[in-house]
This record gives C-alpha cells, structure tokens and sequence, in this order.
C-alpha cells in the first residue's frame, strides 16, 4: 500500500512539473507574433554633433543609449549626449525623467540638444536632459510585444541535487498601460525525490494624471511541492508610484489587496484575503559588457488567517553575451510562515544560471 502511495504522489508531482512546463511553454508561440510583425520604415535622421547623419528606424532610447536599426550597418546603438537632432515621421511615446509621459511627433529644433514634440495640444520642446525614454507607438500588437525567454540549469556534486527552469517574460505596452505577463518552471532532483515549483503572473500597469503615479491589476497562479501547494490563484489591485524613473535605474514601490484561493497537496482548500507590499529596483549598463538587474520583493500579511504572512522575492543578472544572446543568473525565494498543509516547509529557495535570448 506504501508502495501504491508513493507511486501516487510521484505521479501527482510529475503532473505539478507537466503543468508548468505546460504554461510556460504556451507563451513560446507569442514569438511567431513577433517574427512576423513589421516595423516602420527605416526614414528616420539622426544628426550627430560631429554632422554625421545616420538614417534607420529607431527602436528605442532607453538608459542614456538611442537603438537605431539600420540597412547597411545592422543595429547601432548611439549615446544619447552624441546626439544633435531627431527627425521622424512617426509617432513615439515620450517620458521625462519627472515622470510625465506625453503621445505625438518628433522634429529637428533650431537649437542643438533640444527634442521638438508635438502632440495634438501643442508643440513642446525638451532638453536631452530631461528624457528619459522615446519609444515608437506602433500600429501593429506585434511591434510593441517585448520577449525574453531563458533555460537555467544547476548541478552540485556534493548533495547530488540538480536543478532545472524555464523562464518566458512579455511585456506589451500601449499609450495607457504597461501589459506584463512573467512565468516561471522549476524542477529540483535528488537520489530520493523529484520535487517542483511553478509560476505565472500578469498584470497591467495603468498611468494615473498624477506624474509617476500607477494604478495596478494582477492576478496569478503558483504551485510548490516544497510548500505542499497544491495551487494558488490570486487577483488583486493597487496603487504605486516611482520613487526613481531615470535613464539608468528605476526604483517604485506599491501597496494593494489580493484575493487567493489555494489547496494543499493534502486537499485541505482555503480561502483569504491578503494585503501586498511591493518593492521593486532595476538597474542597467549599456557599457560593455551590457548588463541588466531586476530585485523585486513583496510581502503578504493575511487580513483574515490571523498571524499569517507570506512573502515572496526575484532577482536576476543578464549580461549580454553577443546581440540579444544574454548570460541568466536568477535568483528566487518563497515563505510562508503558516503553510495551508502542516507537512509543508516554511521556505522554498533556488539559484540558476543559463542562456536567455531577447525578441
């Protein structure tokens, strides 16, 4: 009967790491959307101060870095102090570094160093200094869906243990919102036990009229052996604001509530309602070798299971290798200090590193 048991619970596992490799995986054919959506035209002028005008289709300027994508030279990336002038004929976003975000056109100003833009209120002009992102509005979903997907793996000899995930990651933003949705699949194997860990998060980030302000909506799905759950769903809502918004880091924080319904491994179901505390910090260097780093924190104190609080944290280092081809260190952990099953740990951790490419 042992034996039975056993066999049951190691097939109920399996299942847990088919359904995360499931979700994650469903995310991969966004990639096709990608591949197939065209940009504008490759008509935009850039002017350096030197006189050298460079013409391609801009991609983005982002971290004190312009993207340019050209027909001869491929893509360049030029540094946004180098450049005199602007000139497109296609809509952009543009966000300043005091958080105001305004829709419309760029054009060449009569003084050097100076971004004209003209939406449908008036024409505006800003100083190189003042911003910090000019994003193209495209036409097509598929031009403005950002991908980045990652396979990690961990081995150590002394225990024996090894341990194996897969990441996707895509973001959609419009003039209104910033759309992300973040997966994760973790399979840990020892001698005795194979053990998993999944997880998928979406939510949308919507501008408020106050300047660096942001009303949000999520909802999620988790699952941990090492917790003994079964299952979470979360739906949530909130307000944030960012504390930092510059072209080389940014720092917000946001305060919400969240509704989850969850079942243990055991069965037991239970349903409650929680507060949510969100930190979170990234960090980028455009300089070689190019680097990226996310630190994200949340704590959830229970406002129904008195004494309850959860609490749940990522980090990640991408260092870009060759273009869009980037080196992964992912760091994540998970507590809960009042597990729905008794047999459950408290604390769930893990630490991997591999190949993540960027769409």
């Amino acid at each position: 009967m042992a034996k039975q048991n056993g066999g049951r619970h190691t097939a109920e596992k399996l299942g847990r790491v088919k359904l995360g490799m499931v979700i994650v995986a469903l995310l991969l054919p966004v990639l096709l959307v990608s591949e197939v959506a065209q940009a504008h035209r490759k008509t935009d002028v850039i002017t350096l101060y030197n006189g050298d005008r460079i013409t391609g289709e801009i991609k983005s300027l982002l971290n004190g870095r312009i993207s340019l994508s050209t027909d001869s030279m491929g893509t360049v990336n030029i540094e946004w102090k180098d450049v005199s002038s602007v000139d497109s004929n296609y809509n952009y976003e543009l966000r300043l570094a005091d958080g105001s975000r305004y829709f419309g056109a760029v054009s060449p100003s009569d003084k050097p160093g100076v971004i004209t833009f003209e939406d449908v209120f008036k024409e505006r002009r800003f100083s190189w200094m003042e911003v910090v992102e000019l994003r193209p509005v495209e036409e097509k979903v598929g031009d403005r869906i950002d991908i980045y997907i990652s396979a990690n793996y961990a081995f150590t000899k002394a225990s024996g243990v090894t341990q194996t995930e897969l990441r996707a990651d895509v973001s959609y933003e419009d003039e209104d919102a910033l759309n992300t949705l973040n997966s994760r699949a973790t399979v840990s194997d020892t001698d005795s036990e194979t053990t998993a860990s999944s997880r998928v998060t979406l939510s949308r980030r919507a501008w408020t009229d106050r300047q660096a302000m942001y009303r949000s909506v999520f909802g999620g799905y988790e699952s941990n052996d090492e917790l003994a759950l079964d299952y979470r769903f979360t739906i949530g809502g909130g307000l944030g604001r960012y504390f930092i918004d510059t072209n080389n880091q940014n720092l917000n924080a946001g305060l919400s509530i969240q509704a989850l319904e969850e079942r243990s491994v055991g069965g037991d179901q239970q349903e409650s309602i929680e507060g949510v505390i969100s930190v979170g910090y990234s960090r980028w260097r455009f300089d070689s070798p190019k680097l990226n780093l996310q630190l994200d924190a949340s704590l959830y104190p229970s406002l129904t299971e008195r004494g309850r609080l959860r609490a749940d944290s990522n980090a990640r280092l991408r260092w870009e290798m060759i273009d869009d081809l980037y080196w992964d260190l992912s760091a994540w952990g998970s507590f809960d200090n009042e597990t729905i099953d008794e047999g459950g740990d408290n604390f769930d951790w893990g630490i991997t590193t591999g190949l993540g490419w960027e769409f």
